[in-house]
């Protein structure tokens, strides 16, 4: 056998452990009992529409708009559409540790595939066409 063949051989091996090591990695989806999240109402008044959103305001505060439709025909809540506990608001006084790490993930519809989705960040993946394909429902609507 050629130094060259010797060298491709090699470098095929490698390739495939590292094949290898990424399958061993991969994620499984938990199982996850998710609350009803029923349909955003017809019609609701604008206070209905804030205790639906009030957990989540007290959170998503610099980086959001307390409503996120400039219409003011359109009257919903955050969990309206996404889904969630609105009554869940952030621990006193800060934003790391695991009191808020509870908080949060009470608060937010949690995915099935939580490696792949990198949570808790909030970054989505790129190109997370298959990724999609293989969450539930309630987490696709809370995205």
């Amino acid at each position: 056998m050629s130094q060259a063949q010797k060298n491709s051989l090699m470098i095929l091996l490698l390739c495939m452990s590292t094949i290898t090591v990424m399958a061993a990695e991969e994620d499984h989806a938990r199982k996850i009992e998710y609350a009803f999240y029923p349909p955003a109402p017809l019609r609701q008044s604008q206070a209905d529409a804030g205790e639906k959103s009030a957990g989540c305001n007290s959170c998503h505060t610099a980086s959001d708009a307390a409503n996120m439709h400039q219409s003011p025909s359109v009257v919903l809540g955050c969990t309206d559409c996404h889904g969630g506990s609105a009554d869940v608001v952030k621990p006193e006084g800060t934003d790391t540790g695991e009191d808020y790490a509870a908080a949060r993930d009470r608060a937010h519809v949690l995915p099935l595939y939580p490696k792949s989705w990198h949570y808790p960040s909030s970054a989505n993946p790129q190109r997370s066409y298959t990724l999609l394909n293989r969450e539930s429902r309630e987490f696709i609507r809370f995205v």
